[in-house]
């Protein structure tokens, strides 16, 4: 474990909430506030305030490849409501600007680097899974649609029936 991640971990509560300060203006679904509200009260924000800090725990291990289920969580939150994915997805990359506030001048740049790396290839996952889930909900909305109208041919041939046999 380098400096820098034993500096970060020390700090994960400030880097916690200076992440949830910097991406809760531009939310209207509180990630800012919701860690206060509660599971019940705020659902939503619930899971974005806990995914974000399982994703800030991940980031600031030195684990493997392997990308947390959380990411997944958020993105379903994320693609639910009806904005593009940069903007869905852009409190992924308001994490470094904060890590290197929180780090400050005294980081060594290569480990920046890497966790600028590591912030990179979580955004792209993050895409990924953003994507297929809006893809799913694409895909009940055309369902929903097709059994609509199967429902609408279904009762007009019910009523053609029905005035063929008052004819």
């Amino acid at each position: 474990m380098t400096a820098l991640s034993e500096e970060l971990i020390e700090g994960k509560d400030s880097i916690l909430e200076a992440w949830r300060k910097a991406v809760g203006p531009s939310r209207d679904a509180g990630f800012a506030s919701s860690h206060r509200k509660g599971r019940f009260a705020d659902p939503a924000g619930y899971h974005a305030a806990q995914g974000m800090d399982d994703v800030l725990v991940w980031l600031l291990s030195d684990e493997g490849d392997g990308m947390p289920a959380a990411v997944e969580e958020l993105c379903r939150v994320e693609a639910v409501r009806d904005e593009p994915p940069s903007a869905a997805l852009a409190f992924l990359f308001d994490l470094k600007p904060v890590i290197r506030s929180v780090a400050g001048k005294a980081a060594d740049e290569e480990d920046l680097r890497a966790l600028d790396a590591r912030i990179d290839a979580l955004s792209l996952h993050a895409f990924d899974c953003y994507v297929a889930c809006r893809n799913r909900i694409a895909q009940l909305r055309v369902d929903e649609v097709q059994r609509g109208e199967k429902m609408l041919r279904r009762q007009l041939e019910g009523i053609r029936r029905n005035g063929e046999e008052l004819a």
